[in-house]
């Protein structure tokens, strides 16, 4: 994060529902660790990202020229921004951070995630109650193998506790026993 009591300006794009500011040395070391993506000059923040680093106070938040000083001020003031996908995703990406892994918003409930080994994988946060065919899991799990990654499902239950889950493989044949 930037470091000592060195904060950040980013301004909000309602249109966008994202932030960002102008490439700087502190908006590199955003960058470094896994935070937003640039656009030419421009580095632009995922509403998670901004989410997350408006409510540790990493980051100042413009908005018409007014600090938003706090998550609940962003929703207040930009509540369209925030649909049903964004609060279990703001719970996974929370966590992951706080785990000390480096996350990158891929799409909405979509995550590539580097572990502290360095390794990648992919994170699919889904959430308790809410259905999901088989075929949807299979192409997420296809997706990861397609880009060499483990695919990791997130599981947000209704009091927001989180469970990790990692495919593997497996053989669901039955072998058949010949009788003579």
């Amino acid at each position: 994060m930037p470091s000592g009591e060195e904060r950040l300006d980013f301004v909000f794009d309602p249109s966008s529902c994202r932030a960002v500011a102008t490439k700087s040395p502190l908006t590199d070391e955003l960058f470094e660790r896994w935070y937003g993506k640039y656009h030419g000059d421009t580095l632009v923040l995922d509403l998670v990202e901004v989410a997350y680093l408006l409510s540790t106070g990493r980051v100042i938040v413009r908005d018409g020229g007014r600090e938003v000083k706090s998550l609940q001020e962003l929703v207040s003031m930009h509540g369209a921004c925030f649909d049903a996908s964004f609060w279990p995703m703001l719970s996974v990406f929370k966590d992951l951070r706080e785990r000390g892994r480096r996350v990158r918003v891929l799409a909405p409930m979509k995550f590539l995630v580097k572990d502290k080994t360095g390794e990648l994988r992919l994170v699919y946060v889904l959430e308790e109650k809410y259905p999901v065919k088989i075929s949807d899991l299979v192409e997420l799990i296809n997706e990861a193998k397609r880009n060499n990654l483990k695919a990791t499902f997130a599981i947000v239950s209704l009091q927001g506790e989180l469970t990790y889950y990692d495919s593997i493989p497996a053989d669901i044949r039955v072998e058949r026993v010949e009788r003579v």
